[in-house]
């Protein structure tokens, strides 16, 4: 599941985790509102003639970039809408020296709760500061706010198989090893591609497919675990063997959708999609389940950055020739239909895809 890193961002608890200055949390939503609700809030312009200042810092861990989403629900309280427009307060999130890594203003209009999101990138691990400063007349009637999240995306966790144990997708450097179906393998490229809400809010293609812990069979995956739609992972039943003669097939995870415990992720928040590349196509195995390498094809190619590509050709020369052919698949992947009957089989059967030896 995605982490949030920000404590009492519901103000239950009051300003426990909050710091700043003029802070006001110990009322509820009715006393600004008058909606009759109980449910505690903060309001960022405390006392007339100070400035409400609200801080939290936080912990970010991982190697390398970290993608995340701020999330914050805020009105504007009932006594202050002639003033809509010039009542509000900024954000910022800032690094341990100081510099901004994102900010926004938020003027809300109304008086019931909007959501304001903005994605977030950390360029490393470190400490770091959430502010939220007051803006518009000093007059002790702002901005209502509740529920402040920053949640870091499950992907940048997923945990591969190497030698020496699990490790985060977002630690793993080429050239350092992992495990695969046909033992350890090196790593000779790593692709990242960063999606934030707003792209897949206005295109759902974006959104990954989330397999919930245990969903395909054998106790697999691990945790839950959310891969990009076309990802395939690995398939070996008695279904399988019957359609195919083959022991394990690999489906595209969309085709999936449906099955019990797996959905698409349909809520717009900024997720970091990897691709490990080895010296072929090969099965590798991410919370345990058994899923595939990157595969090199002139489709997947096309969907990289030019950047990406750059970096891949200079690896791989033959794939800029006219003679290319993709190497081979580690296992038999069916065409499009074949695989939408199999997986109809299998959901009427009520059999997992793993329940053979992997």
């Amino acid at each position: 599941m995605p982490t949030n890193l920000i404590v009492n961002g519901t103000f239950n608890s009051g300003s426990t985790g909050w710091s700043g200055t003029d802070l006001e949390t110990s009322y509820r939503e009715s006393a600004y509102l008058g909606n009759g609700s109980s449910n505690r809030v903060a309001e960022m312009d405390g006392r007339s003639g100070q400035v409400t200042v609200m801080e939290q810092s936080f912990a970010v861990t991982g190697n390398g970039e970290v993608s995340a989403t701020f999330n914050i629900d805020s009105a504007l309280r009932t006594a202050s809408l002639g003033q809509a427009g010039q009542e509000g307060f900024t954000v910022e999130i800032l690094d341990s020296s100081g510099g901004i890594v994102g900010s926004m203003t938020i003027l809300p209009t109304v008086n019931s709760f909007s959501t304001y999101s903005m994605d977030v990138l950390f360029p490393s691990s470190g400490t770091y500061t959430l502010r939220m400063t007051e803006l518009g007349p000093n007059n002790s009637l702002g901005a209502i706010i509740d529920n402040v999240e920053l949640m870091v995306c499950f992907c940048n966790g997923t945990m591969i198989s190497t030698p020496g144990g699990p490790r985060p997708v977002e630690s793993l450097r080429v050239g350092e090893t992992i495990l695969t179906q046909q033992g350890p393998d090196v790593l000779r490229w790593i692709g990242k591609r960063h999606v934030s809400a707003t792209d897949r809010a206005s295109n759902p293609s974006l959104h990954p497919v989330r397999i919930s812990a245990g969903a395909l069979g054998a106790g697999l995956p691990a945790r839950d675990l959310r891969v990009s739609r076309q990802h395939r992972m690995l398939c070996s039943n008695r279904i399988v063997s019957t359609m195919f003669n083959e022991p394990s097939v690999l489906v595209a995870a969309i085709r999936l959708v449906g099955l019990p415990g797996v959905s698409l992720d349909e809520i717009p928040k900024a997720v970091t999609y990897y691709h490990l590349a080895l010296h072929r196509h090969q099965v590798i195995y991410a919370e345990g389940a058994p899923t595939e390498s990157f595969r090199i094809t002139r489709n997947s190619l096309a969907s990289l950055s030019s950047d990406g590509r750059k970096e891949l050709f200079a690896l791989f020369p033959d794939l800029q020739g006219p003679a290319f052919a993709p190497l081979p698949d580690a296992v038999v992947i069916p065409p499009r239909a074949r695989q939408k009957s199999l997986i109809r089989r299998m959901a009427k059967n009520r059999k997992p895809l793993l329940s053979m030896a992997v």
